[in-house]
């Protein structure tokens, strides 16, 4: 009977586990705040309204019955589902007797966390690491007031400025010793990390024609990062978040993003993703023209940039049509116009 007892017990830690666990991840895929609408003339509009550094933020989402509002609707419904189950299950794993430390150690996607810690913890987000890709987005989405659509990924991008010029540490291994596994992609010699969670890969810069010599693989650091263009871009403009939920993440500016985006949705070949970017573009553009001073900034980047790449976002941004109205807005603010440079 006491084998069958601890049996039971020890399946329904497990369970809680598990469910705080998936609870916690979606709280950073899903946004936080509460909505209310606005009437101007003969329409209603929604607003997402949440409390950031002690002040209230207002964020636009559109009218309240376009098909976007409602996906937000639902991704504020989960989001107050996540917390009730996590409260839930904070209850039950105390009442089966789970240490505190052993409760805490499931909160916000806790492999997540732990690889920014890790990362803080060797000075790499000193040394030139940035936080890249879908993830970079969620930042956005969640801490610095751009509006939220649903992006579901677990593809963790790093970027890294090299030359390498901090102290010698072997990324790699950290990892590993986090529990994911090596992939080597035989194809061209990088390196990806894996586990039940996550995948992440680094990114670096390309220079040229992006021809190798020697293989990718950086000993400073001990990863085998894939080569990226325009990725100057992002790492030349860091911005440093911290938040109780992640802790300390450096990813790139609005500016920097923006900029960076145009460039490579043109290029592009698959539809979704050329999308996908425009997507998270137009989203960007609207943070940067709510906040004046960030147009400063996309013009100070824009004006470091080859004329051969400014023409390339200029004409990106073209060709996105209607849907990318903020952005054009954006380079007219900003004084960016392919004839003027």
């Amino acid at each position: 009977m006491a084998l069958v007892i601890n049996d039971i017990i020890g399946e329904s830690r497990d369970y809680y586990r598990t469910l705080k666990r998936e609870s916690t991840g979606r709280l950073l895929i899903n946004p936080r705040g509460s909505l209310y609408q606005k009437r101007a003339g003969e329409s209603l509009f929604l607003y997402l309204r949440r409390l950031e550094h002690g002040k209230k933020r207002h964020i636009y989402i559109g009218k309240v019955d376009d098909a976007h509002a409602f996906r937000v609707k639902e991704g504020l419904d989960s989001h107050a589902k996540a917390v009730l189950s996590i409260r839930d299950a904070k209850a039950a794993m105390k009442e089966l007797g789970m240490s505190n430390r052993e409760i805490k150690s499931e909160d916000f996607f806790p492999l997540l966390r732990e690889l920014f810690q890790v990362m803080a913890d060797a000075g790499l987000w000193d040394e030139g690491l940035s936080l890249v890709g879908s993830w970079c987005f969620k930042v956005y989405q969640n801490y610095c007031g751009v509006e939220y659509f649903p992006d579901r990924t677990l593809d963790v991008d790093f970027a890294i400025r090299l030359p390498y010029r901090g102290e010698k540490v072997n990324v790699g291994n950290m990892l590993k010793e986090l529990g994911l596994e090596e992939v080597i992609n035989h194809a061209d010699g990088t390196v990806f990390y894996r586990s039940g969670e996550l995948s992440v890969e680094f990114l670096k810069d390309r220079m040229g024609a992006g021809l190798e010599r020697g293989g990718p693989y950086e000993p400073d650091v001990g990863i085998a990062p894939v080569a990226v263009p325009y990725m100057r871009i992002l790492l030349s403009n860091p911005m440093e978040i911290k938040a109780r939920e992640i802790g300390r993440v450096v990813v790139p500016s609005m500016a920097a993003f923006f900029l960076h985006k145009l460039l490579v949705a043109s290029q592009r070949r698959k539809e979704g993703k050329r999308a996908k970017d425009y997507r998270q573009v137009e989203a960007v553009a609207k943070a940067i023209l709510a906040q004046p001073a960030m147009l400063d900034d996309v013009k100070r980047i824009a004006d470091g940039l080859h004329k051969k790449w400014v023409t390339k976002l200029v004409a990106s941004a073209a060709s996105g049509g209607a849907g990318l109205d903020a952005a054009n807005a954006v380079l007219c603010r900003a004084g960016i116009v392919a004839g003027g440079r």
